[in-house]
């Protein structure tokens, strides 16, 4: 019999215990590797339930003036609680925080005619609207249009630094958040029966603090007018897993200029506001040759979102922002009416609907107008055209109004406003080109306004009322 050495026996064991160490080293490789490869999927999964969330919400922005005519491009509310005898996943715009409110809840998955739209850990999407652009009935906001900016900022985590809102243009207007699984500090109940999403909207159990800068994405200020900042960590941080998929003015913007009825309609509602014009001139009480025309009100406003801040007043001259509020002219003329727009005669303005009204009111900030000396409250009757305003030169016109069309990038055009932003929009510059803003202010004499191909320096669209109270695009 041969006899094995200690030493033989030793090596053995070595190469035994070798190949063991190395098979688990390669099945907790081939574990990592699966998890990497698993967490990646579902990382991939929830960005594309985001996006969808995303899309969602734009299509629903985008249609919403063909549902309720009028209506500017907004986003719904979020869905904030089992209250109201509502269906989950339905917007609450009825109680929807105070005007100016930016909100947090739950995304109204039913509303947006979508599923519920979950993340890879099953948890429902939350979601974030800003106040300035939330469909809130009675607390919506009275402007929104291309130039109204959001509320909202993104700090990054690990640059400390903010990556979406550096300007005021480039605040998100809204947030999707998905929380994916919960962290060591939240509690989460699943569905109950009969229910896609959780009974709980406690949002500390599903959207996570940074421990840096102390910002908790479940927490706004819940004032108005206001920014609101949430962060997000660039990689999926096992301390802060928030992901977001975000929504910004420029996204709206090109839903709402890319419309195919835009130009025609903006148009229509130029020439229908000119005719109300008209029509206010033709019913002051100095005759049939009487056909004074309002003063301007004035191009800086405190705030550009009331309708009654658009008020005119003789001491700005003769040209500024389309008036609505017209006291200071009716007292000088003897006129009854005190609101052109607002209480415009549909009968004699049958392009004047509730409609119409409507949407001048999310666009009134993108009216100006010029008034000529002799149609002015305080020129004397009957109304001479001696010093008629001009466009291009020729024509005589007793008035013109000029809808300023979206900012040109390459004319620098800004248009912020308070309370939130510094005043942009004091500057007549901003929204007209051309000859145009030199007509600003007209303390008296006449005026000739340009008018030109739309390009890609000049958008203004204008609308001439001559002196027998004639409307036309000019």
């Amino acid at each position: 019999m041969i006899e094995r050495s200690p030493k033989r026996q030793s090596g053995a064991a070595l190469l035994i215990m070798m190949l063991i160490l190395l098979a688990a080293l390669t099945a907790a490789l081939v574990s990592r590797l699966d998890a990497t490869a698993l967490r990646a999927e579902q990382q991939a999964s929830t960005q594309d339930r985001l996006a969808i969330a995303r899309e969602a919400l734009l299509d629903y922005a985008s249609v919403r003036p063909d549902l309720v005519p009028g209506q500017p491009v907004a986003l719904p509310c979020p869905d904030i609680d089992d209250s109201g005898g509502l269906a989950e996943g339905v917007a609450h715009a009825d109680s929807c925080g105070v005007v100016g409110e930016t909100v947090l809840g739950r995304l109204p998955w039913r509303t947006l005619g979508t599923s519920a739209l979950v993340d890879a850990s099953h948890s429902c999407f939350w979601y974030v609207v800003s106040g300035a652009y939330k469909d809130a009935s009675t607390a919506g906001a009275s402007l929104i249009n291309p130039d109204t900016n959001g509320q909202l900022q993104l700090l990054g985590i690990e640059s400390g630094s903010l990556i979406a809102g550096l300007t005021p243009a480039d605040r998100p207007v809204a947030m999707v958040i998905a929380p994916l699984e919960p962290l060591s500090y939240q509690s989460r109940t699943g569905p109950a029966t009969g229910r896609q999403c959780s009974s709980s909207f406690d949002a500390p159990q599903y959207l996570d603090t940074d421990g840096t800068s102390g910002i908790s994405n479940a927490t706004l200020s819940g004032a108005a007018d206001t920014i609101d900042v949430l962060a997000v960590s660039a990689i999926r941080d096992d301390a802060h897993n928030d992901r977001i998929a975000w929504i910004t003015r420029a996204d709206l913007e090109r839903r709402i200029t890319g419309r195919n009825d835009y130009a025609n309609s903006m148009r229509a509602l130029g020439r229908a506001v000119a005719l109300c014009f008209a029509e206010y001139a033709r019913t002051n009480p100095g005759g049939s040759d009487d056909f004074r025309m309002p003063w301007p009100s004035p191009n800086a406003l405190a705030d550009y979102r009331p309708d009654s801040a658009y008020d005119d007043s003789g001491t700005f001259g003769l040209a500024g922002r389309l008036p609505d509020v017209v006291d200071d002219s009716s007292a000088t003329t003897g006129n009854a009416i005190a609101r052109v727009l607002t209480d415009c005669d549909t009968a004699a303005v049958p392009e004047w609907s509730p409609q119409m009204l409507a949407r001048w009111r999310h666009w009134k900030d993108h009216f100006f107008y010029v008034v000529a000396e002799d149609f002015a409250p305080s020129a004397p009757v009957p109304t001479v055209c001696n010093a008629c305003l001009t466009v291009n030169g020729a024509g005589a016109f007793a008035a013109v109004l000029l809808f300023a069309d979206t900012r040109i990038a390459g004319l620098g055009q800004v248009r912020d406003a308070p309370p939130i932003d510094a005043d942009t929009r004091d500057d007549v510059a901003n929204y007209l080109e051309g000859a145009n803003p030199g007509a600003f202010p007209l303390v008296g004499g006449s005026a000739d306004l340009a008018s030109q191909t739309a390009s890609a320096t000049f958008n203004d669209v204008l609308f001439c009322i001559d002196d027998t109270l004639g409307v036309s695009e000019c």
